[in-house]
């Protein structure tokens, strides 16, 4: 009996990483009951023929999709499936249908969402279609029935462990290094965020729940994906992989004592930089850490308080040191012009930024402007006052989180200031080259000075650049 075709899709997006959710959901599925294909828009080129090719014996087409761009081609997609497999279901997942299930499901062309942690959900979902059975009371899904949407109850947060490793065959892994450039594997060791911070939509999702692979696991299959792949680095896609210190512990330990010749990344907040002793910090340098991710978001106490980051700035600045001496690079994450942030706040923050660029070259800074998310206190206290978030699918497919020009709460002034100071500090501290070493003074100068009018260096830096390669 041939087995009913599991279409799995991850959108045309500008990012690269390894479509983890679609790993996680594949890898849930039994092989002997279903074939599982992962399509990904950015790989294909042209995702809609490979699509259409794989549905004719398909149970259903499913789509991960996050808020943004990534919703225009899901959206396009959907729309196709649908028109040309009317009768076929067409299921949404990820973050943007699992925040936005109402919106989501008034669109024609989507009949299901599967909301948040979707493994054990897809997967009874699945069943449902085989035995012809209806969808009513299945745990963590929404849908429609007779044009009216349901809401099934929510399912709760499942420990990790009792799932499967994922099943890297299913994706073309050399595919996403030629496509990302990096010779790296992307790997999810852990699932949720147990903090409250009120601007992230983490709380709501994961309910604040956290579980994590045992470090036995992980060692076993960065080991066995390591031997196959011989990647020389493992990018943790975890939202905070540093969360269980003993398990840190173990996971280092793990890498070397198989002796891994990788490096590695993981997310780390401030408070658990601290709380990290010496011997932790140098088993992770031992095992590989090359660089973490610090999400500062603030530089002033007032604020950190004000966003419940339930850090002290002090955490920053001393996880910050840590790094200095063990020659790990970090990528600070900043946010600037929350509602109601005083300019003087801002300044504040661009102060710490600039301390921070001074403490090492291997540091490096991600300023982004604060744009309304809901699912959070601060987004559902704007909502409160009126504040419009976009409406539709349509229009939340032009969020943009990165864009860096526009602002809700700054002026064009305060913009233009930011925009120069975010050329002039990563200039100022970037690695050296002597094109470059009079204008990295300059932009030293600039910066110790606050002095970014008429920021002719741009334009030196363009004529520096060296023409691309014609092959």
């Amino acid at each position: 009996m041939q087995r009913p075709a599991v279409v799995l899709y991850n959108p045309k997006a500008v990012f690269y990483t390894m479509p983890l959710a679609l790993l996680a959901i594949g890898s849930y599925l039994d092989p002997n009951l279903y074939n599982v294909i992962i399509i990904d828009g950015r790989l294909e080129e042209d995702p809609i023929k490979k699509i259409l090719s794989e549905l004719s014996n398909a149970i259903c087409f499913a789509v991960t999709v996050l808020t943004g761009n990534p919703i225009k081609d899901a959206l396009y997609t959907s729309r196709i499936v649908k028109e040309k497999f009317p009768e076929l279901p067409v299921v949404w997942g990820g973050w943007h249908p699992s925040l936005f299930v109402q919106e989501t499901l008034e669109d024609p062309s989507i009949d299901i969402v599967v909301k948040g942690q979707g493994e054990i959900s897809f997967e009874a979902l699945l069943q449902r279609f085989l035995h012809k059975e209806t969808l009513s009371g299945l745990p963590g899904i929404s849908y429609k029935e007779n044009g009216l949407i349901k809401n099934n109850p929510e399912r709760h947060l499942a420990d990790i462990n009792s799932f499967p490793a994922l099943n890297y065959d299913l994706i073309d892994v050399k595919g996403y290094m030629k496509l990302s450039g990096k010779n790296q594997i992307d790997y999810i060791s852990s699932q949720g965020c147990r903090f409250r911070c009120a601007f992230c939509a983490d709380p709501v999702m994961y309910k604040r729940g956290w579980h994590g692979y045992s470090a036995r696991r992980v060692g076993e299959e960065i080991g066995q994906l390591w031997r196959k792949h011989k990647f020389d680095h493992v990018h943790f896609q975890d939202e905070t992989f540093f969360t269980n210190k003993k398990r840190v512990q173990e996971v280092a330990q793990e890498f070397i004592n198989r002796r891994l010749p990788i490096t590695w990344f993981g997310t780390m907040r401030a408070d658990q930089g601290v709380r990290l002793d010496d011997e932790t910090w140098q088993l992770c340098k031992q095992s590989g850490l090359k660089k973490i991710m610090i999400g500062m978001e603030a530089g002033t106490q007032q604020m950190l308080d004000w966003m419940q980051k339930d850090i002290k700035l002090e955490h920053i600045f001393e996880t910050a040191e840590k790094c200095v001496y063990y020659r790990i690079a970090i990528i600070f994450s900043i946010i600037v012009g929350f509602p109601g942030e005083r300019p003087e706040s801002v300044l504040e923050t661009l102060e710490v930024v600039k301390r921070l660029r001074k403490m090492s070259g291997n540091f490096s800074m991600s300023i982004y402007y604060y744009k309304p998310y809901p699912g959070n206190k601060i987004a559902d206290e704007l909502s409160s006052k009126g504040y419009q978030f976009p409406q539709g699918l349509e229009e939340w497919s032009d969020f943009d989180y990165v864009d860096s020009g526009k602002s809700d709460w700054l002026t064009a002034n305060q913009i233009r200031f930011i925009e120069r100071f975010k050329f002039y500090e990563q200039l100022a501290w970037s690695r050296p080259t002597v094109p470059k070493f009079i204008l990295q003074k300059i932009a030293k100068w600039r910066c110790e000075k606050n002095i970014y009018r008429f920021p002719v260096e741009k334009n030196i830096i363009r004529f520096l650049k060296p023409a691309p390669k014609v092959s």
